[in-house]
């Protein structure tokens, strides 16, 4: 299936939200600065590409685009999770994108291109966030060095990530306790599998 038709459902909702305010994008892009939008500003054109149905917007940038547009932040949510598990059920991901483990789960990571894929998975389910969101929430919560550049090598699948970086990461997408640890024995397996 196309991407651009795994989409339209949910850029169908959003120009209709727009056309239903009579806003142009322009006139959203100035409203997402307000202080009483609980998202982060969006440029006219981030807003154009939302609804166009090429590919998978940002969550948080449906659900800012939606706020300004009179609906919800939680329809727009729903929404935009539809749209992302109708993506992976067509790619043969996981169901759910709540589920970042479905499909692999950690403990059975053995291998850099298992641990890519976990992680990938993860950022999903955290909502898909903008490498310089993740940036801007590992120095909040204090989780170390996450550098927008040496991610997206990392991301494109050029490198592998060091501990400290993983486990910035998947703290950065939610992941506490637990789940670090199996995230941090999964990394471990994935470096030793590299070849020398």
């Amino acid at each position: 299936m196309p991407s651009s038709a795994r989409y339209e459902e949910l850029a169908q909702w959003l120009r209709a939200l727009r056309q239903r305010a009579g806003l142009t994008y322009r006139q959203m892009s100035e409203l997402t600065e307000l202080p009483r939008v609980a998202g982060p500003a969006c440029s006219a054109v981030t807003l154009c590409r939302a609804d166009s149905g090429a590919a998978l917007p940002r969550q948080q940038v449906v659900e800012t685009y939606a706020q300004v547009c009179g609906a919800t932040r939680q329809e727009a949510r729903l929404r935009w999770e539809r749209a992302a598990v109708g993506a992976e059920s067509a790619a043969g991901g996981p169901q759910s994108p709540a589920a970042p483990r479905a499909g692999r789960r950690l403990e059975l990571v053995y291998h850099p291109a298992h641990l890519l894929e976990a992680m990938h998975r993860v950022r999903l389910a955290a909502g898909q966030p903008s490498l310089r969101e993740m940036q801007k929430r590992a120095r909040e919560l204090g989780a170390g060095p996450l550098p927008r550049s040496t991610v997206a090598d990392v991301l494109a699948g050029l490198r592998m990530p060091s501990e400290e970086l993983l486990v910035a990461f998947v703290r950065v997408c939610g992941q506490h306790g637990q789940h670090v640890v199996q995230w941090r024995r999964a990394w471990a397996r994935a470096v030793n599998a590299e070849p020398g």
